[in-house]
């Protein structure tokens, strides 16, 4: 009898020393594999009904661009904020080829260059971004100099609005 007990533990102690092992296989794998933290999503979504158009990872520092054809003037409107630490964002530029309704004349150091009016510096804090979407003033939203989303791909005549969300998330290493 003695010797089924000692059977039984050594079966039980193999059994034991294979499942730690596989366990310590299986989280080395996932620390090989995934990466966990905090996110930073940029989350474009209708003002009233919270759906969502577009979401994808940005850093701080990264830069965003809207492409807008003035609805009047019907000329070329740049703005480039940069994503914030804080989770927010900071205008840094405005460049437009003329003057019209709704356009700020002189906001930052302003020069003139190949033929637009660049306003530079201008540091303004936007905790989100906020209009009411057209499908002829909006061309584009970028970031970092890559179209991310067309005006023509969201709903026309809707309130819509940018923001940056901190999310813990759980994301594959090589993508």
């Amino acid at each position: 009898m003695n010797i089924r007990k000692k059977v039984k533990h050594a079966n039980a102690s193999s059994f034991l020393k294979k499942s730690i092992f596989l366990m310590m296989l299986l989280i080395v794998a996932f620390i090989f594999f995934f990466e966990v933290g905090i996110v930073k999503w940029l989350i474009l979504s209708h003002q009233e009904t919270g759906e969502i158009y577009l979401k994808t990872r940005v850093e701080t520092n990264d830069t965003l661009q809207y492409y807008w054809i003035h609805s009047f003037e019907h000329i070329p409107w740049t703005e480039d904020f940069e994503v914030l630490d804080s989770n927010g964002f900071k205008l840094r530029e405005i460049a437009v080829a003329g003057f019209g309704a709704g356009i700020p004349e002189n906001k930052g150091i302003v020069s003139v260059e190949d033929g637009m009016v660049v306003m530079r510096e201008i540091n303004e804090y936007f905790e989100d971004i906020n209009w009411i979407n057209s499908h002829t003033a909006l061309k584009y939203i970028g970031l970092n100099h890559q179209e991310i989303i067309r005006g023509s791909d969201l709903p026309h005549h809707e309130p819509l609005k940018l923001m940056i969300e901190e999310r813990f998330s759980i994301w594959i290493r090589f993508q």
